[in-house]
């Protein structure tokens, strides 16, 4: 059902949503992407971590380093202590000493700009290369979490158990004109009202174009 009216559903999601440049996001108020090497750090400390977690993790990061280097010169308690908001933060403690080293042995110290290097990284899956490609390299990419992957579910965009294959989809069937702030959109809408529980249906604005939302109503 959603590939069908995938136009109409972006165009109502774009009325409905602003753009994170519109908003008062946490990340850009707070530095977390205010250079390649911290963007892709930041988003290496969110896997499966709440936004406000790595916010308050990358902060007090931040307050000690700003580049590859000075990250591998803290030691390893030092790093766990600043990181220690975001979940599994002893693997990430070892994953940026791994991610920085690599960085530094391969890139004279800075962030790759190319899908192919970045996924070579320690740490840095697809979701994090989508966005250090949208974001950072001006290269329209739609990231997919766990938000939007539930939603580009039950929409009926797809039917698949694999982010990477939904990334996929979505980024080949998402005409260009929306494709820049895609991601953003659909993530505020799978966060606020196409939550994992309990789903606001009766609040969605594009439910008379959910997959999920016809069959739940006529069960």
């Amino acid at each position: 059902m959603g590939n069908k009216h995938l136009k109409k559903i972006y165009q109502i999601l774009s009325e409905t949503y602003p753009t994170f440049e519109e908003s008062d996001d946490p990340w850009s108020n707070n530095g977390l992407n205010a250079t390649p090497f911290k963007t892709l750090t930041s988003v290496a400390l969110s896997a499966m971590t709440h936004d406000k977690r790595v916010v308050k993790a990358c902060i007090a990061l931040y307050e000690r380093i700003s580049t590859p280097q000075e990250l591998l010169e803290l030691n390893d308690e030092e790093l766990r202590e600043c990181i220690k908001p975001v979940a599994h933060y002893n693997r990430k403690t070892k994953n940026l000493k791994k991610m920085c080293s690599e960085l530094i042995e391969r890139h004279d110290g800075e962030v790759p700009n190319t899908r192919e290097e970045l996924m070579k990284l320690t740490g840095i899956g697809r979701k994090c290369t989508d966005i250090m490609m949208h974001f950072m390299f001006d290269t329209p990419s739609i990231a997919v979490d766990t938000h939007v992957h539930r939603l580009a579910n039950r929409l009926g965009i797809v039917d698949t158990t694999d982010r990477e294959k939904t990334a996929d989809v979505l980024n080949e069937v998402t005409p260009n004109l929306y494709k820049i702030h895609a991601h953003e959109w659909l993530i505020q809408h799978g966060m606020k009202i196409c939550m994992a529980k309990n789903p606001k249906c009766i609040e969605c604005v594009i439910s008379q174009y959910c997959q999920y939302f016809q069959e739940k109503k006529s069960s």
